[in-house]
């Protein structure tokens, strides 16, 4: 590894995996048993109407966290001439913490992410690879 670069986040990797699977999981249990009547469709509908209010909701919530879409950090310089040393710094400190949280909020932004991704596939792209394949 060469010296400027960042050693990799096993931790979060191995974090982020685990949520994904967990709620992958989740998903494909609750729609298998809907699908076999084994609970009634409703719980489907409802856990995919509620995942996908968590995930806008928690998008929105990095967003805001973030202040946009910069993930750069802030410098003192950047910040108005009207604020003295003291709140510079504690905006900055303020600005570190808040995306320190949005980071830890995207684990479950990009699981919920990708069950809809994985569903989007299977819903329209694998049939059409099928009937592409079975033409031939």
């Amino acid at each position: 590894m060469r010296s400027g670069q960042k050693k990799p986040n096993i931790k979060l990797f191995w974090l982020s995996a685990f949520v994904v699977s967990a709620v992958f999981l989740m998903y494909r249990v609750v729609l298998l048993l809907a699908e076999n009547g084994q609970i009634p469709s409703i719980w489907f509908t409802l856990m995919m109407w509620a995942l996908m209010l968590i995930g806008c909701g928690v998008f929105i919530s990095v967003v805001i966290l973030q202040r946009g879409f910069s993930s750069k950090p802030l410098l003192p310089d950047e910040l108005p001439d009207s604020m003295n040393a003291a709140e510079k710094l504690a905006y900055l400190e303020d600005d570190r913490r808040r995306k320190k949280i949005a980071k830890s909020l995207m684990i479950p932004l990009i699981a919920i992410i990708f069950v809809f991704m994985f569903e989007i596939i299977e819903l329209f792209y694998i049939p059409a690879i099928q009937s592409w394949f079975s033409s031939i």
